[in-house]
């Protein structure tokens, strides 16, 4: 014991230390204190890493483009590995491309290049990671490529263990062996953004989805229109020469049917326009209860004989600016909702205007009633209420009413209890 210490003491003891290692002083004691700040430093080192990638994953998480997916992960994977240079490549069917890098000096990147002839495309079809000390003594690295480059060594990881999209390449200047935790952390920052490009190439998916499902719904509603407009002007013409009687109950009725077929074709071609570029309103002065009131005349003289009784309350008259167009349409939407919904009862209306100013309209119907945890989803397009089944309908009006409310500067709600009918609110400024 006392031999090694006074050998180890001669060559780097400092004057006045116990040889002897005890208490920590001494040899001993200044390693055992540089062993303990070397774990510090390697316990803070793990605790930056992981907050790095912790936020690297949060970024990954919002965002909406495969561009911003790149950007995140090389910057995460530089500072992550302390590597000189990363790239980001992406599979491209038997070739690869190199999409981004962040480097000290220029790789390859906008450049493809044949799966099989590269390093990257080696991680991506053999489903692994490659570590090379020296790029010059591995034959799976193109050394011709490279010459022209700082990199000496490189760690690559495919994005994806079953069917791998890319890969993430870490280079350094330097001949060194990327270490364990390096090669760790590339690894989860390459899972963590192969779930990402997932997320969103599906949601390219689907905007693709929906621009095909608009595009036929705009062409399919054009087609209709015309016959349509052929039918109404018979019918008007047909109403005219018999005004009365049976066959003018009759005409009536099919008008109202035709008018309620021309308000779903315009509540698809709303559809289009809505997701295409948002509501286009051309205020103008009106009067809320007048308008109510004509829509109310115009459904009542449509609808079957013995249906449902509409009763309006419109006392006087509420002005404001509207697009006297679109309130037309919200209005008869939700009348058109409450006599479906209203199982043959009384269906009340009511216009008036607040203290506030404010013009508000109420629909109330007697029907089934719309659960809590439809009252909300409702509003949106091409949603219904579970209540709704044997009624029909596209869920397209209410959607369009609150498009319309909402783009006045207004709110529409409803209050329901299940078995106890529903009420529609809207309010709009004055």
């Amino acid at each position: 014991m006392g031999g090694q210490s006074v050998t180890l003491g001669a060559a780097t003891s400092p004057p006045g230390d116990d040889p002897s290692g005890q208490g920590g002083r001494g040899v001993a004691g200044a390693y055992a204190r540089r062993v303990k700040t070397t774990v510090a430093d390697d316990r803070g080192r793990t605790l930056e890493d992981a907050e790095r990638l912790l936020d690297a994953v949060r970024r990954l998480a919002a965002t909406r483009t495969l561009d911003d997916v790149t950007a995140v992960v090389r910057r995460a994977a530089r500072a992550l590995t302390g590597a000189d240079g990363v790239t980001f490549v992406l599979r491209e069917g038997e070739q690869v491309f190199y999409a981004d890098e962040d480097a000290i000096g220029p790789l390859w990147k906008g450049r493809r290049f044949p799966a099989r002839a590269c390093i990257s495309g080696w991680a991506i079809l053999e489903r692994q990671t490659a570590v090379i000390e020296d790029i010059y003594a591995d034959p799976r690295v193109p050394a011709d490529a490279y010459r022209t480059t700082f990199v000496r060594s490189l760690a690559m990881v495919p994005i994806g263990r079953d069917a791998p999209v890319g890969a993430i390449g870490a280079y350094w200047a330097t001949r060194r062996l990327a270490t364990p935790r390096e090669v760790s952390l590339l690894q989860a920052l390459a899972d963590a953004a192969a779930t990402t490009i997932a997320n969103v190439e599906l949601c390219a998916d689907l905007r693709r989805a929906v621009r095909v499902r608009d595009e036929f719904i705009v062409l399919a509603a054009h087609e209709l229109r015309t016959p349509l407009t052929v039918l109404g002007l018979q019918l008007g013409r047909l109403r005219r020469l018999a005004p009365d009687g049976r066959m003018g109950a009759g005409l009536r009725r099919m008008a109202g049917l035709v008018h309620g077929v021309e308000r779903l074709v315009e509540g698809l071609l709303d559809t289009a326009r809505l997701s295409g570029g948002g509501l286009s309103l051309e205020p103008t002065p009106c009067d809320l209860a007048a308008l109510v009131t004509e829509v109310v005349r115009r459904v009542e003289e449509g609808r079957p004989l013995g249906g449902a009784a509409l009763s309006l309350s419109a006392p006087r008259p509420v002005p404001g600016r509207w697009d006297a167009r679109r309130l037309e349409q919200a209005v008869e939407h939700l009348l058109g909702n409450a006599l479906r919904f209203g199982a043959g009862r009384p269906v009340e209306v009511s216009v008036a205007q607040d203290d506030d100013g404010w013009a508000c309209l109420s629909v109330t119907d007697h029907g089934p009633g719309i659960a809590p945890e439809d009252q909300a989803r409702i509003f949106e397009r091409f949603e219904r209420a579970a209540s709704s089944d044997n009624y029909g309908g596209l869920g397209l009006g209410l959607w369009v009413v609150r498009q319309v409310v909402e783009g006045h500067g207004g709110t529409v709600g409803v209050t329901s209890t299940p078995g106890a009918g529903a009420t529609f609110r809207v309010r709009l400024p004055g």
